[in-house]
């Protein structure tokens, strides 16, 4: 009986993802719209006033100031977007890239950081700034990076680990530079020590982990033949090769860079672009969500991770192919992003579907899961926002106003708009 109820459960949520639709709201200006993040007030008082959507703003032309924008409390606003009032967040960074949460463990306030620079002449001064976002403006920056360093260095994605175990959480990211003209690119993995005092006055100290990884990567914990370990996921996209890294420190710590280890999971997939650690066939085990980015016959894959990720095989799945950009040009590539998502918050029992950004082949897409077996990474694919010849950013997905359904937020980067959509029937 019990079987037969998972069974008829299983159907049914497969049923409701095969019937689900997302819908246009509404959309709002924002120039130049490149990444989306969703934040979360955690004291705030109401659901609609609990979010705050802020969205990263550049131009590659030298010279210009670049914008992190903010609308604040988004759940209140989604009843007349067109009358969204857009706020710049910061103009202090050049070339701002994701905008990421910092966990309230790290200063018990509403911090957020940007990672900033790229491969474009007078940008490639890379920084890592915090902000307070308690009030609107945020406060800050707050720069954790050191001025007087390489400054060709650029930077993705930041993510929080206490990584000495002295029990301050510290900064971990990924690191590029490609010279313009001449020379070679170069991707590290680094983290940066919080100090004892003057967190947010202060530079913190570097540590390279490792050379290789540059762009986007993952913190997380996966299965060995002794228990489960912290380890790092790295999408190398100047050296096309996704990685995975520990630490074979008894203790956990990663400040001995002689204790950390890493082998290559993949090499063979093109620049690989993004990547998320999810359950995505609901067997219990997780699983690598990956992106390629190239000028042609791109993809996504899937790799299930093996009992012990240490030594097992990472089985490859090809989810979705053929991605390529609508229009020629230096370093344009697809697609982008991807982001898990459900239909219904409250119904997460099933396999998720997949919002994926085309960065420049136009358009966001939709995959929905072709069954509910364990182990079957088919899906079918269906546009959801088409710009034409123009990019597509980094998409973020959450319920903003308590209604049980999430709303996806679109970047429409030429356009110079923020699409907002919901699965609400």
């Amino acid at each position: 009986m019990i079987r037969f109820l998972a069974f008829v459960l299983a159907v049914a949520h497969f049923s409701a993802i095969q019937g689900a639709k997302l819908k246009q709201i509404g959309q709002f200006a924002v120039p130049h719209a490149a990444f989306v993040t969703v934040v979360e007030d955690p004291h705030a008082s109401s659901v609609k006033d609990k979010y705050h959507l802020f969205i990263s703003s550049f131009s590659g032309v030298p010279l210009t100031t670049d914008h992190v924008y903010e609308v604040t409390k988004i759940g209140t606003k989604l009843g007349n977007l067109g009358a969204t009032k857009v706020i710049t967040a910061t103009s202090s960074v050049t070339w701002p890239n994701e905008v990421s949460v910092v966990p309230q463990s790290v200063f018990h306030k509403n911090m957020v950081s940007v990672s900033g620079g790229f491969l474009v002449p007078l940008k490639t001064h890379g920084v890592i700034d915090l902000f307070d976002y308690s009030s609107a403006p945020p406060k800050g920056p707050y720069r954790i990076t050191d001025n007087s360093a390489d400054a060709a260095w650029f930077y993705h994605r930041v993510q929080w680990k206490d990584m000495n175990g002295d029990g301050r959480v510290d900064a971990v990211s990924c690191r590029a530079k490609k010279p313009v003209l001449f020379g070679r690119e170069d991707g590290e993995l680094v983290w940066f020590e919080q100090p004892a005092s003057g967190a947010l006055s202060s530079t913190w100290k570097t540590h390279v982990l490792a050379h290789g990884p540059d762009v986007f990567f993952e913190i997380t914990s996966l299965p060995t033949s002794n228990g489960k370990m912290d380890c790092i996921i790295t999408a190398g996209f100047f050296s096309k090769s996704l990685n995975v890294y520990w630490t074979t420190d008894p203790h956990g710590r990663w400040d001995d860079a002689s204790k950390i280890k890493n082998r290559v999971i993949n090499n063979h997939i093109k620049a690989v672009f993004d990547v998320n650690v999810v359950d995505l066939d609901k067997d219990g085990k997780l699983d690598l969500l990956v992106t390629s980015n190239d000028a042609k016959n791109a993809a996504m894959y899937a790799f299930e991770i093996p009992s012990d990720f240490r030594t097992g095989t990472f089985k490859e799945h090809v989810i979705a192919t053929g991605f390529a950009p609508r229009a020629s040009g230096i370093g344009k590539g697809a697609p982008g992003s991807p982001e898990v998502v459900y239909e219904n918050d409250h119904h997460t029992s099933g396999k998720p579907m997949i919002i994926l950004s085309g960065d420049d082949d136009g358009r966001a897409h939709l995959l929905k899961p072709r069954s509910t077996s364990h182990g079957d990474f088919r899906y079918s694919m269906e546009t959801i926002l088409d710009v034409g010849s123009g990019t597509v950013g980094k998409i973020a997905q959450k319920d903003v106003d308590g209604d049980g359904y999430p709303e996806v937020f679109i970047p429409a980067y030429d356009a110079g708009k923020v699409y907002v959509y919901t699965f609400k029937p």
